[in-house]
């Protein structure tokens, strides 16, 4: 059996948390970091002809959803993070989930996501203000991807097993997905497959474990989910300047040395490096 390694190698450094430490307690809620957990299956006890097995084995399906149930156990808006369940079919796992506080949306989700999956959670996506989505299994790493691609959200799949099927392998180069595996095997196999180590983490994970090991592992990953998120918001905040900087009409005529130069640049350079005079001196 392969057992989840007590260590992990490659994890990415998360961007500092420091506001939403600051939002514990009253208004935490509110700034909360918002999490899509996209869960592929039902447990295999649940599952029916509405919630297809697919290119899951029962093995992974049942890993994945006690996955999410203990990480909802595990963390919330105390800790910075808050959720919202997609799942493929209603019954005891959904709401077991509701039970936890998350708000659960159902859609079907077979191996190729048809349309109307795909808008449904891109308008959950838009209406609930998602800040990142976490997939589990090859089928919602799929949907989360192109709803992810679409509206530019980040994206986080949770692998099971010992090694990478090719599907999660085709989303993560098609849209630099972040992948975080459960056991030491399936992280050396993706990174044997080149995935960049910085866009790759182990964070073990077995049921069995004891709860030391296991409370570690899950604050392990809501630290991965908050940092994927703030590395996202900088992203964009960056490239918002950069874009409103090209639309900007620059400043026709000379400005004197002592000026910072055109609006347009004053105004990028003030988003990129906040705190920071910049003084743009043209050529005479």
């Amino acid at each position: 059996m392969n057992r989840p390694a007590a260590r992990r190698p490659g994890t990415i450094p998360a961007l500092p948390a420091a506001p939403l430490a600051a939002s514990a307690g009253a208004g935490a809620t509110s700034l909360a970091v918002h999490v899509v957990e996209v869960v592929g299956a039902v447990p295999p006890d649940e599952a029916n002809e509405d919630a297809p097995s697919g290119l899951a084995s029962a093995a992974d399906r049942l890993g994945a959803t006690e996955l999410v149930e203990r990480l909802l156990e595990r963390l919330g808006p105390d800790d910075g993070l808050r959720f919202t369940v997609v799942c493929p079919a209603d019954g005891t796992f959904a709401e077991r989930m509701r039970s936890r506080g998350a708000e659960v949306v159902i859609v079907a989700m077979p191996d190729d996501p048809p349309w109307h999956a795909i808008q449904v959670l891109v308008g959950l996506i838009r209406n609930r203000q998602a800040d990142v989505l976490h997939a589990h299994l090859p089928n919602a790493h799929r949907l989360a991807g192109l709803a992810g691609g679409i509206t530019r959200t980040p994206v986080l799949s949770s692998v099971q097993g010992s090694q990478l099927d090719m599907p999660d392998l085709e989303v993560h180069r098609l849209i630099a997905s972040q992948l975080s595996v459960v056991s030491e095997a399936s992280y050396f196999h993706a990174l044997g497959l080149g995935i960049a180590q910085e866009r790759i983490s182990l964070e073990p994970f077995d049921a069995q474990a004891d709860e030391d090991a296991m409370a570690a592992s899950l604050d392990a990953l809501g630290e991965r989910l908050r940092g994927v998120a703030a590395q996202a918001a900088v992203a964009g905040s960056r490239g918002a300047a950069q874009a409103r900087a090209l639309t900007q009409p620059l400043t026709p005529e000379p400005v004197p040395a002592t000026t910072a130069g055109a609006p347009a640049v004053r105004a990028v350079l003030d988003e990129l490096v906040p705190g920071r005079t910049r003084t743009v001196v043209r050529d005479r």
